[in-house]
């Protein structure tokens, strides 16, 4: 009985342990945060503070494949002062993925598309 106790004590803590341990890739603790549903973004915009971060959550239930880049209409455009977005390649993100791009270092406003539709674009505001 005591070792069925000790057996039962050790598998709840290493459930615990691991469920605690999980970061979600669909869950975000950034304040900026921005989802993608589908061949959208759930803003048109996002204002953010010099230095800050913005989160891509993709929807695990209405998601689909995205490739983010710096650019408007699903084409390239350079923007100076913008976050590298892994130069011609873009992000990638699955669905149920998310990704926290760089920090937006310089105040401005830039352009995020994704190259797969063409109609998602995301305008960011960085403020001093």
């Amino acid at each position: 009985m005591k070792k069925l106790v000790i057996i039962t004590i050790a598998a709840i803590t290493i459930t615990l342990l691991v469920a605690c341990g999980n970061t979600s890739n669909t869950t975000s603790h950034n304040p900026n945060t921005v989802k993608t549903e589908g061949g959208s973004f759930s803003v048109p915009s996002i204002t953010i503070k010099k230095g800050s971060t913005i989160t891509f959550v993709d929807d695990p239930n209405n998601g689909a494949l995205h490739i983010l880049i710096i650019g408007r209409n699903a084409q390239q455009e350079s923007e100076n002062g913008s976050p590298d977005f892994r130069g011609a390649s873009g992000v990638r993100i699955d669905v149920g993925d998310s990704w926290t791009t760089p920090p937006w270092n310089s105040a401005g406003k830039y352009h995020i598309a994704c190259t797969i539709h063409p109609a998602m674009n995301l305008t960011v505001i960085v403020t001093n």
